[in-house]
């Protein structure tokens, strides 16, 4: 293993708060094990931060970075805040000097890079999902992006390169993480967990048909796919996450797909690349 590079491998994984249910359908547990696999990846590649793009996190001017050291708090989750895990408490540590520094290099992209910092800022089901599965008791500091509603693909990949061109101006050796679903065809009902089921059979379809090409390494057609997949499967955030783990430039190796189902009728999966020994500047 190289630790001297300044990219420590990648994950998508679902931010859906069931991943913290006590009784879960057999798809959440096998997702929450998978994320929770992931979080053994990191630990093993001991990475420096988290640069962490939750699409749950939304905004509409420009692209925010958390500034806050410690955000910490209550999040009772807007959907499923009857349900045992739709309060989320939360602490976890953010990487201030690193965050700046992609915000700094977001700017020098020509982007509009807005810092935030104030006490109670809400934090998303999505990131707090993520740390409470991926990264528990926060051993690993982050450095959380919001997701622009209206940046094009092209654009969060972009942000993704400036996270990596901060990572190597720090010296840091870092993870990426996409918080994201795949098809969103959301079930309209109450149901007990173990009667989920990805609900439009089409959007299952896509699902693997994308993941496919993922395991296979084919990341050049699952991109020419993107916007086509998003319109069939009413895919999360028009499947921008993968663009963002893409800009990355460091999506050399096939995905290792560790774990797909439903989670409420939406298409979840926890997906892992691995750490390449290239450095973007060296390309």
């Amino acid at each position: 293993m190289n630790r001297s590079s300044g990219f420590a491998g990648a994950a998508l994984i679902p931010g859906m708060p069931q991943l913290l249910a006590e009784h879960k359908a057999s798809s959440w547990d096998a997702l929450a094990e998978a994320t929770t696999e992931v979080g053994r990846i990191i630990a093993d590649e001991a990475p420096d931060a988290l640069l962490v793009l939750s699409t749950q996190w939304f905004t509409v001017l420009g692209h925010q970075f958390q500034m806050d050291p410690r955000p910490q708090g209550v999040h009772v989750d807007e959907n499923w805040y009857d349900f045992d895990y739709g309060t989320l408490r939360y602490s976890f540590p953010i990487d201030v000097e690193l965050t700046e520094e992609w915000a700094a290099e977001t700017e020098r992209s020509g982007f509009q890079a807005r810092r935030t910092r104030y006490e109670h800022f809400p934090i998303d089901t999505g990131t707090i999902v993520a740390q409470s599965v991926l990264n528990p008791g926060g051993k690993v500091p982050s450095a959380l992006v919001s997701c622009n509603l209206y940046a094009a693909a092209d654009d969060l990949a972009a942000i993704a390169g400036a996270g990596v061109r901060a990572a190597e101006s720090s010296g840091k050796r870092v993870f990426f993480v996409a918080v994201s679903g795949l098809s969103s065809g959301l079930t309209q009902r109450w149901i007990a967990p173990e009667e989920d089921r990805v609900e439009n059979r089409e959007h299952q379809v896509w699902d693997r048909r994308m993941l496919d090409l993922l395991s296979d390494g084919d990341l050049e057609r699952a991109l020419a796919a993107r916007e086509q997949y998003a319109s069939a499967a009413q895919v999360d955030s028009q499947f921008r996450a993968l663009a963002f783990l893409a800009g990355t430039g460091q999506l050399t190796s096939p995905a290792s797909v560790l774990a797909y189902g439903p989670l409420w009728g939406t298409g979840g999966a926890v997906v892992h690349w691995p750490s390449s020994f290239v450095k973007a500047s060296e390309r």
